[in-house]
């Protein structure tokens, strides 16, 4: 007897060996138990999962000797000879062979007739999509009125394809795509039934590289096991697929995390000499990068890579979520674009280029003095940089927030700077000032300009011409008055040199109050090299604006760029410091506070107030802004558990969506205690001194929009 091969000799003989597709079976067997069978079905899904099969067991359980039933015996003759391929009422036709009106008029000429042997004459079209449009209104009748002795079973890939009226005269099934992990169970079964040796891996690599189709995965095997001699491994199955060597997308990533182009390209190169698939090996290290971001979030999830879980974790862990995201975007972008390159190598190296270019990179945004070339370098290898353990957030985006030249003093010119404004504190003029810049960075010459004086120039530097006019007098005198209040000392403005940078910008107003009070790029030194020297990450900022601190930008600073850079409304430790004041007042927001829930789930709360029923049973009033969470019985599952488990008691929560402004939640009494704060901080600008004098000489206006409470 000739050798059948393991998708024909492993066709399933009943329903309960259909590997997947449980929701068509389930139709299909209540269906047959309830005798109420449908005249038509029509089968659709890709190749390989089950349309003709599963079309062949309904036609054995509608004529079996027993009974129509789901569960045929397989041993009479209508059932031996459907499954041999003989059963004379069961015809299969090919429709891809036959799409002429005339065959399709050749099958409704003999509807008519009695079956033979069966109970019913059934009528299996397979690829009933490639019909002409004349077969398929030829076929519009008599698929809707069948004789009663008649079934048709239509099987096609492309239900797309299919006019509308033969859809609507049908009852349609559409079987999935099988999973993974389903194929290489059922390899595993029918190796160890056949008696075949097998690697956990090769069947691994054989059911990812069926696409769904079990059928393709059994012919796959079959060649394997041609392959490897009577056995099916890892090796002999990877040389067969062509598959990557995992190690290349990982090297790609790592070098990719490590800002390395060199290693970049000599991976490339490597895979190149392997004859790798250009294609695959983007979509590897696309898949890399989606199982790196899963276990960044679910730390047990190692997918296919449980064999290079070291190196895995150590992505995960030292990698930026947001890099992740990056490089995925990019090389999924690359991979649409792979069609139009004229070399496909070529466009692997300029995505993974592309990659690397956007990559965030530890440098400043001007080029350092000379003079700290070297310490600069240091601090910014990218050798160092692949030597450390974690890359720490505070080192990812160091910048400066200063405007001028002057702001790239380093290290080295720190201390003869700090000297001189020792030796110097109230006496420097507009002529020295020049001197002082050139121990730094180049100044523009116009600094020496008499409007353009710095907060420490001496008021017995400028005399009031005697010519001039009692308006003008005026005018100068307010100028020299607060000028003399800047130069004041101040508890919570004093420099130290020895304070951090981030005591010294507590807030916008202190980081371009140098700038607002001067007309050129010149900028006390110090404050500039203690605020250069300051790191912005996500911990230590507070109100960052945008467009002020461009080192090419030299003009003014108006106020409606100020205004433009307050647009937030509270800082994250204005947030903070009204939950805690909460916390002391409220004593549901207290409890909010001590409660172990996701983010997500404190919106419930915060946006809700509670009322007590009795001591087991609660009820939530929440405002309709957060309807949709309160939708998910999931989320109301947990709040109840949070509350239950903190309250060591078993509660009962009901959920209501109540507008009612009677009672207030958390965030609407966060709310009402940050506009106190706002209208206190409203009064003081207004009460100011400074701010009353600057209003009555310079005709100056509050914009109450830009005033924020710190």
């Amino acid at each position: 007897m000739s050798y059948q091969v393991l998708a024909r000799k492993w066709r399933p003989k009943s329903f309960s060996e259909v590997v997947g597709q449980q929701h068509v079976l389930k139709i299909l067997s209540n269906a047959l138990s309830l005798g109420r069978v449908h005249h038509a079905y029509l089968f659709s899904g890709t190749r390989g999962v089950g349309k003709t099969s599963i079309a062949r067991l309904l036609a054995k359980g509608l004529n079996c000797e027993s009974g129509i039933t789901a569960t045929p015996c397989g041993v009479c003759d209508n059932c031996l000879e459907i499954e041999q391929g003989r059963f004379v009422d069961l015809l299969e036709i090919d429709a891809a062979s036959r799409t002429k009106v005339e065959d399709t008029r050749e099958i409704l000429d003999n509807i008519q007739y009695l079956p033979t042997k069966g109970r019913f004459k059934v009528y299996l079209i397979d690829e009933v999509h490639m019909l002409s449009r004349s077969s398929f209104n030829a076929l519009l009748k008599t698929l809707e009125e069948p004789p009663e002795h008649v079934k048709f079973l239509l099987a096609t890939t492309d239900p797309q394809k299919l006019p509308i009226t033969i859809l609507s005269r049908c009852l349609h099934l559409h079987l999935n795509v099988l999973d993974t992990s389903i194929i290489g169970e059922q390899l595993n079964h029918i190796l160890q039934l056949e008696h075949i040796e097998s690697e956990p891996k090769a069947i691994q690599l054989l059911a990812k590289a069926a696409n769904g189709s079990m059928r393709d995965a059994l012919s796959l095997t079959d060649q394997a096991i041609a392959l490897g001699n009577g056995k099916v491994d890892a090796v002999s199955v990877a040389a067969m697929l062509g598959t990557l060597d995992k190690g290349i997308p990982f090297a790609l990533v790592n070098a990719l995390y490590q800002g390395d182009g060199n290693a970049l390209m000599q991976q490339i190169a490597a895979a190149a000499i392997q004859g790798a698939d250009w294609d695959n090996l983007l979509a590897e290290s696309i898949a890399l990068l989606h199982q790196i971001a899963l276990l960044q979030v679910v730390p047990t999830a190692l997918g296919d890579y449980a064999d290079h879980e070291e190196q895995l974790r150590f992505l995960a862990q030292y990698m930026a979520p947001n890099d992740v995201q990056l490089f995925y975007q990019i090389l999924l972008m690359g991979r649409k674009e792979l069609a139009f390159v004229p070399d496909k190598k070529m466009g692997i190296e300029m995505s993974f280029l592309r990659a690397l270019a956007f990559m965030p990179k530890n440098i400043d945004s001007i080029t350092p003095p000379a003079t700290t070339v070297s310490a600069s370098a240091n601090r910014h290898s990218p050798i160092q940089k692949s030597n450390l353990p974690k890359i720490e957030p505070a080192t990812v985006a160091t910048t400066s927030v200063s405007s001028s030249p002057i702001s790239t003093i380093k290290e080295t010119n720190k201390s003869s700077v700090e000297s001189q404004v020792e030796e110097q504190p109230q006496k420097q003029t507009d002529t020295q000032l020049p001197a002082l810049a050139a121990n730094n960075t180049a100044l523009p010459q116009q600094a020496n300009q008499a409007n353009n004086a710095m907060p420490t120039v001496s008021d017995s530097s400028i005399s009031l011409p005697e010519d001039a006019s009692s308006i003008t007098k005026n005018i100068l005198e307010m100028r020299m008055q607060l000028i003399k209040e800047e130069q004041k000392p101040k508890k919570s403005e004093s420099v130290d040199v020895n304070q951090p940078a981030s005591n010294l910008v507590k807030s916008k107003l202190n980081r371009i109050s140098p700038l607002a009070n001067s007309k050129s790029n010149v900028e006390v030194p110090v404050i500039d090299d203690l605020v250069d020297e300051e790191e912005i990450t996500a911990e230590n900022y507070q109100w960052q604006s945008s467009g002020l601190n461009d080192s090419k930008n030299d003009s003014l600073i108006d106020a409606k760029s100020v205004r433009e850079s307050l647009k937030v409304d509270k800082t994250p430790e204005m947030t903070k410091k009204l939950i805690e004041e909460m916390v002391g007042k409220d004593a549901w927001s207290a409890e909010i506070e001590q409660l172990e829930i996701a983010p997500l789930i404190k919106q419930i709360a915060i946006n809700s107030y509670p009322e007590l029923i009795d001591e087991n049973h609660i009820i939530l009033h929440t405002r309709s802004a957060v309807e949709h969470l309160t939708k998910s019985s999931a989320n109301c599952i947990k709040l109840r558990t949070a509350l239950s488990n903190y309250r060591q008691k078993t509660l009962n929560l009901e959920v209501v969506i109540d507008d009612n402004k009677t009672n207030k939640t958390p965030l609407e009494l966060r709310e009402d205690l940050y506009q106190q704060k706002l209208e206190q901080a409203k009064l003081t600008i207004h009460q100011d001194p400074k701010v009353e004098t600057i209003c009555q000489y310079f005709d100056a206006k509050i914009d109450e929009s830009s005033i924020r409470p710190v």
